[in-house]
């Protein structure tokens, strides 16, 4: 009997997914499936009637949405079988498909992918094997205007490459969609896995594509049909749906852009960004104004989970809010979970002086966060003792169904009341914690590190949930310091509203008038004025700097205040740069800070993920920093090693080596007289990354994904 792996990726689609495994059965008559069903972290509907329904079937539940490419390859990895049909779930597999594509790929062991063809609901083709995609695919789509006015166009024939055939007889194509791919186990081992940076869409044009410089073929079959439901699955987040499309599209072209297409990479970012926008609001619309039709086909009752009367309880916990990264982090998370599932709750302590306070993120909150005057940043036994007596009171009180922590001192604090209130008082909490930077070196001495890391280690134990703001951050958590495993460990990048910052060039000038500076080319650097942010480095790097570049007009801006304010001040006057250094304090006004400054720096010793560097990035401002903590994930991949006295150039922007003044100081003179075009791209990466990647929306969902999962284990 032939044996054969069926992987099926599901998010919000279950009452399809019953549909397509039970014509998948159907179909199967002496063919042995192993059926994987990879879930997403759905959010609607009850994934587990499909193992009750259908008992063969192998359903793992992801903690959160990892992605097509991603879910996939963990099933393939499950699997044993010779060959992996790779489906969607909006799908209906009809008779005699899987005998017909198996037979044929026996037949034909030269045959890496096949794709049988696939029909929409009223049985019209739907183009799904193509070319690989070029400027002239993107105007002649499947779907464009002007294949829908001149169908028979020589373009359009080349692209979709179905209307070349004649319905019956196979045919070598560059690429066949993933909604239903069979695919040759030897294949998979002799190309790899699919590439998970594609979150969805045009990850199959990029595997076929490899499939053929492996020296495999792949085939259109169309003597076997399936249904595609098209969209299904993504119709309940359009922007999601839309957005990944578009930048997948570009990941596909920045990874395989060889010649004179290298050059055009701006280019296509900028069009693809005016397409994205276009096409959400027209799908937005059809949406809206049409209404999708509920799925058509079946006997069997579709099954949706029942909503939850009571939502689900909350008790979010920081330190402080000072100016920074988590106390943003926590204000999207608090005000932007659902509320109609969720019910979140912050509570917080007192800042210190002049550290900035960002208690004004709540001003418009329905709901104002929980004050505990005795929960606060300087280590106190009394002080300590009475906020964690407040916390365990109010952990009784509000009888949360998660608890979750935010930076150190809030951590320790709550998840130890959490311990109390769930082995003594009978709780039922789960704890999540959130490490916000690379937090064991270069805070504390290191017997105080040394301690903290101890303590982190006990607590971790106990921990549900550790979440990490980076990869390098969870590799430092799980390999580096033995906080946790890496299973207990999820990444979870910090998410922003960045919209104002991708609008910044709108309020350019009104910094510079501010501060009464016009040509001069403006350095700054925003941040608290801690040791950790190490500003030393950066005003013996200014320095440097005047001192080798004589005839270049700069001036080195300081945002930020704290601490060391008056020690800093101090070092300027010393070395001589009170006329080239401006202190501007907080301001709320970043967009317009950004908007004016050449460059971004940032010479930190350590750091988690560096909110200035996502800012300026979104706004379009060159950025070079030291190598700490998170910063090689933001500035990606770098050209040549780090060496003593010089930088190199990395993707998104300059890296140097920490407590280099001298390398810092060359790699600004790079950036500043780089070539304008290398520069352009640089930043259009960069705002491009920072767009994808730190979105609030795409946080609070990740976020939300996590608390379900952890409610249903």
């Amino acid at each position: 009997m032939k044996s054969l792996d069926v992987i099926i990726v599901n998010y919000n689609s279950t009452p399809q997914l019953l549909q397509c495994v039970s014509s998948l059965l159907s179909a199967s008559v002496g063919i042995s499936l192993n059926i994987h069903v990879q879930d997403n972290a759905s959010q609607k509907g009850d994934v587990g009637v499909v193992v009750r329904d259908f008992p063969e079937v192998l359903l793992s539940r992801n903690n959160r949405n990892l992605g097509f490419a991603k879910a996939v390859n963990r099933a393939i990895r499950n699997g044993t079988a010779p060959y992996v049909l790779i489906l969607n779930p909006d799908t209906l597999v009809l008779p005699g498909l899987l005998s017909a594509t198996l037979g044929y790929m026996e037949n034909h062991p030269e045959v890496g992918v096949l794709g049988p063809r696939i029909l929409d609901s009223d049985g019209v083709v739907q183009g799904s094997a193509r070319s690989f995609p070029n400027l002239l695919t993107a105007l002649f789509g499947r779907k464009s205007i002007l294949s829908k006015i001149m169908p028979h166009n020589p373009i359009t024939r080349e692209n979709i490459l179905t209307v070349q055939s004649d319905g019956m007889n196979p045919m070598e194509v560059d690429w066949v969609s993933g909604a239903c791919m069979l695919v040759r186990r030897d294949a998979i081992d002799g190309v790899g896995p699919l590439d998970e940076r594609f979150f969805m869409y045009w990850e199959d044009a990029d595997w076929c594509r490899q499939m053929w410089r492996k020296g495999w073929k792949v085939i259109y079959f169309p003597e076997a049909s399936m249904i595609h439901y098209v969209g299904v699955s993504s119709e309940s987040n359009i922007f999601r749906s839309v957005l990944e499309f578009h930048r997948s599209i570009y990941r596909l072209f920045d990874k395989h852009a060889d010649g004179f297409n290298i050059y055009l990479k701006p280019l296509v970012f900028w069009g693809l960004l005016y397409r994205f926008f276009f096409v959400f609001l027209s799908q937005w619309a059809r949406k809206k104004v049409l209404r999708a039709e509920p799925f058509p086909y079946g006997k069997k009752e579709l099954r949706e989970s029942k909503p939850e009367n009571n939502r689900i309880r909350i008790l979010r916990f920081i330190a402080r809010l000072n100016v920074g990264g988590p106390s943003i982090h926590v204000y999207l998370l608090t005000t932007g979970l659902d509320s109609k599932r969720f019910n979140s709750t912050l509570v917080t302590g007192k800042i210190s002086p002049r550290e900035g306070d960002m208690g004004y993120l709540f001003q418009s909150a329905v709901e104002q966060p929980v004050i505990i005057e005795d929960l606060q940043r300087e280590i106190s036994l009394l002080m300590d003792t009475k906020a964690f007596l407040q916390i365990l009171r109010l952990l009784r009180r509000e009888r949360p169904d998660i608890i979750h922590t935010h930076t150190a001192k809030a951590g320790t604090s709550a998840r130890l009341a959490a311990i109390i209130y769930n082995h003594i008082f009978h709780g039922n909490a789960h704890t999540v914690h959130t490490f916000h930077g690379h937090v064991f070196e270069g805070y504390f001495s290191q017997t105080k590190s040394s301690m903290f890391i101890w303590i982190e280690r006990i607590l971790g134990r106990s921990t549900d949930v550790i979440v990490a703001i980076s990869k390098s951050q969870k590799i430092d958590l799980a390999h580096r310091f033995s906080i946790a495993s890496e299973e207990k460990i999820s990444v979870i990048p910090l998410g922003f509203n960045l919209d104002p910052f991708l609008k910044s060039s709108r309020k350019k000038g009104l910094f510079r008038k501010s501060i009464n500076e016009t040509g001069t080319l403006l350095v700054g650097i925003v941040g608290r004025l801690v040791s950790i942010k190490n500003h030393t480095l950066f005003f013996n790097m200014a320095s440097v700097f005047l001192k080798e570049n004589v005839n270049i007009d700069v001036k080195f801006i300081v945002v930020g205040d704290g601490e060391l304010r008056e020690a800093l001040e101090a070092h300027v006057e010393n070395l001589g740069l009170k006329n080239h250094v401006t202190f501007c304090g907080w301001r709320r006004d970043l967009p317009e800070v950004y908007a004016d400054l050449d460059v971004l720096a940032l010479t930190s010793e350590n750091e988690g993920t560096p909110v200035s560097i996502i800012e300026a990035m979104a706004s379009g401002t060159p950025v070079i920093s030291t190598d700490a903590g998170g910063v090689l994930d933001l500035l990606g991949p770098a050209e040549k090693p780090l060496t003593a006295g010089g930088f190199t150039v990395c993707k998104r922007g300059v890296l140097c080596r920490k407590n280099d003044e001298a390398g810092f100081a060359q790699g600004l003179k790079h950036l500043i007289t780089m070539d304008k075009k290398r520069l352009e791209k640089m930043t259009a990466d960069a705002k491009f990354f920072a767009m994808n990647t730190f979105s609030s929306k795409r946080l609070i969902h990740d976020m939300e994904s996590l608390y379900l999962e952890i409610l249903t284990k």
